[in-house]
Formats: structure tokens, sequence, C-alpha cells
């Protein structure tokens, strides 16, 4: 990204302060402690810190002047004075796109976002330029950060659209309108705002009305309102189904599964994740990627980050899914875990379920329930405001408890010999700290 300070002003409809308007931009930060030099950084209002009072910050550090509300402008920082950062980002984000020749792959759905969309980074990678969405930066002001940090001769954007409110995603379709859509699958997310699965399908079917003539779409057959999509997409555009493919064998280890009469092996794991996976391969065909170049690739990929990461502390195997939580992807780590190929204990580690609204204690009472159900010899070790919820629902299985003091639930983890512990909650909950705190008591 390159502009001078005059077009990017113009462009976002702010104000030059102290500056001349010639000066050069490179990049563009939103955190003064990683801005670097030539950055154009946005003063951005967060839950927790304004970024207008760290702009003097950034300035030392690099950057070449702040965009902060005129309000907010300091006597000493040269700055774009605008009438809000977020917004002014996104207009200066909507005009960086056209000078990309880069298709735009826009990726909706309440779970399964982030991997599809690194692991259709990684397949497209094998034959194109491409650049992604960064970490889970897909709302309002993520998506337009990660279309400011793309390249000018990439041949495809793979951005995350994520939304928790109504009418967001007019807004990021405003900015980004997409070339090729890719649904991953409706569930119970985000009921905070949007207060039901059909709202939350209404919304996010607005990607795929946006799609023009000879545009794309990818549909997962086993999402919930799958009408509504079908029903969304204009005339003319190609549409292409996936859905959970064969699975030959799953273990810890790998997992082998079958999609058009190929056989991939892997070392993600879950049928949800391998579900995604079908999708970004099937995407990826369509494209022109080679299918030997893919089993190849396929067979180097990892999990990311807290997305069903595998590691090993002492005698456990430990399936980390602690990055985010909700009813959908609750199921599908328990459901992973009634597949999975072993005869060692299942030790379950949940924390809250967060943005579920009203909803929440009945829906963490659920959970519990289906895990009774679906794994009887699971063990059940809850924590949050709402983990009662889950024993309460998991009243059937014979070992459970809930844990007020993190510490408590890994000391009572120590006295399993063995087993394979699932560790999952909401961002908020950071039950990696679970991990962490295991790894010093073995």
């Amino acid at each position: 990204m390159k502009y001078i300070t005059e077009e990017a002003a113009r462009i976002m409809g702010g104000k030059l302060y102290r500056l001349k308007g010639n000066e050069v931009i490179n990049g563009i930060s939103i955190d003064s402690r990683t801005v670097k030099q030539g950055d154009l950084f946005f003063g951005i209002r967060g839950e927790r810190f304004d970024g207008a009072t760290f702009s003097k910050d950034a300035v030392e550090r690099g950057a070449v002047c702040a965009v902060v509300p005129e309000f907010k402008k300091t006597q000493d920082v040269p700055s774009i004075l605008v009438d809000e950062p977020v917004m002014a980002m996104g207009r200066l984000a909507k005009s960086y796109l056209t000078r990309l020749r880069a298709k735009i792959i826009g990726i909706t759905g309440s779970v399964g976002k982030t991997t599809t969309k690194d692991i259709l980074h990684r397949l497209l990678s094998l034959k194109y330029k491409v650049s992604k969405t960064q970490k889970s930066q897909n709302g309002f002001i993520g998506l337009p950060l990660s279309i400011l940090n793309a390249h000018e001769d990439d041949d495809f954007l793979v951005l995350e659209y994520g939304i928790s409110r109504p009418y967001e995603m007019d807004y990021l379709i405003s900015i980004a309108p997409p070339d090729i859509a890719l649904l991953t699958k409706v569930g119970k997310s985000h009921l905070e705002f949007l207060h039901t699965e059909e709202e939350v399908a209404i919304e996010k079917a607005k990607l795929f009305k946006a799609l023009k003539m000879f545009d794309i779409a990818v549909l997962n057959k086993n999402t919930p309102f799958l009408d509504f999509f079908e029903s969304a997409i204009p005339k003319m555009v190609r549409v292409i189904y996936y859905d959970t493919p064969k699975i030959i064998e799953m273990d810890a280890e790998k997992t082998v599964f079958e999609i058009e009469k190929e056989t991939y092996t892997t070392r993600l794991l879950g049928k949800h994740i391998i579900t995604n996976l079908t999708g970004a391969i099937k995407l990826a065909k369509i494209l022109g990627v080679p299918i030997d170049d893919m089993k190849d690739e396929v067979k180097k990929l990892t999990p990311s980050p807290m997305r069903f990461e595998v590691s090993k502390i002492g005698k456990f195997t430990i399936i980390n899914d602690a990055y985010n939580a909700n009813p959908e992807s609750m199921k599908a780590l328990i459901d992973t875990a009634k597949d999975l190929n072993t005869k060692k204990e299942k030790i379950f580690v949940f924390g809250d379920m967060l943005e579920l609204g009203p909803k929440g204690p009945m829906l963490h009472e659920n959970i519990g329930r289906y895990l009774a159900e679906n794994i009887p010899c699971a063990i059940l070790y809850a924590t949050g405001e709402l983990g009662k919820e889950y024993i309460k629902g998991a009243y059937r299985l014979k070992t459970k408890r809930f844990f007020e003091d993190i510490e408590d639930l890994v000391e009572k983890l120590t006295e399993h010999k063995e087993g394979i512990i699932f560790v999952k909650g909401s961002r908020k909950m950071a039950l990696e700290r679970v991990i962490e705190k295991l790894k010093e008591h073995l």
C-alpha cells in the first residue's frame, strides 16, 4: 500500500493537521506497539483503550501520522482529522481495492471461517499470489485492515466476513463486494443482537445476494437454512456444493478421507474441520489448483492455534480448541471426540459460551446434555459463570464437577493417570491457561 497524506486525507474525508500533504504512507497500523516506519496509525477506540491516546507514541515509533477525530487531536502530533477513524479506514480500504487486480473470496458462517480461510489460502498459494484476513480480523475494523495489508499484484484476496449485529454485513459488502462467496455453517452464535438462527442466516445470506453474473457461490449442504442462501443467489452465478466427505480413518494423529474418489491424508482433526477442508479443496480445484499438489499440501496442514490443536503433556493428549465457542462448535467437538479411535479417558474442560443473550443458560445446559447422551463415559469439568449449567445438563455423567478456580481444576486433572483432554470455551475465558498451568504441574 502506498499513498501520500494529501490523497489519503481526501479519500477518508479528513483534513491535514501539522502535515504538508506529500508525506509517503507505506503501511497501516492500529497498534502503537507494533507500528512500523511509514505506517498510517489509526487511533481507534476499543473496549479497554482509546487508540487516539497513543498517537504520539505511534509517531515517535515511526508512523507518518495518526488518524483521529478532530476533538482528539494532540498539539504536536501530525494527524489526519476525520469524523470517525473506523469509518475513515473503511473508505480508504474501499478505495484501495480499486488498485487491486485480486478477485475477492468472501467466507461467512457461524463456525469455521478462520480455519477455512487459512486452508484455502494455503491451497490457492500453490498456484497464485494470495493475501488473506490476518488471524480473525473479520469485522468493521478487521476487514478493512486486511484489505489495506494486501498486495497490488495479488490474484486473490481471501476475506472473512464476521458479523454480530443487523446490517453489519451490508457495511462490509459496501467496502468489499465478493467475486466468490463461501458458506461454512449457520449456527447459534452472536444471538445477543441477532436473536435467532434465522436472523443470523438472513444477515449472512446478504453476502451471496451481492454476487454478480458468472461469480461463484460455494455452499455447505449440511447448513441449516440452506434454502435462504440458495434463494439469495442471483441468476447466472455458478453454485458449488460440498459436504462431509467419507472418513476412512481418524485418530489423534491423522485423518484419512475421500473426496470424489480421491484419497487425502491430513493431520487436521474433526469432522467439521474436514468438512471445511472439503469446501476449500473443491473451490481450489474449480480455480485450477492441481489435485496432486493439493494432496501433498493437505498432508502438511496443521491446525490454526487453539483450533483443534493437538499436543502432548506427559501421558495426556491435549485437544486445544479454546479459541472460541458457541453451541455448534461445542457439538462438533463432542462429535469428534465420540468418533476418535481410542480407549483412553475422554476428559472435557468447558468454559462459558458468550454472546448468546438470554438463551445462554439453556444452551449451556443443552451442551451438557448432548455430551452425556453421546459420550456416556465422558468426564466433565466446567468453569465460568455459566459452567454450572453444563453440569446440570450432564446429570447422567458419573464424573462431573464445577470449578470456580482454574488452579483447582488443573489440580484435579493431575489426579488422572492419562487421557485425552478437550479444552473449549469462548475467547474471553482464555482456557489455554488450563493447558499452561497443567504443563507447570507435570
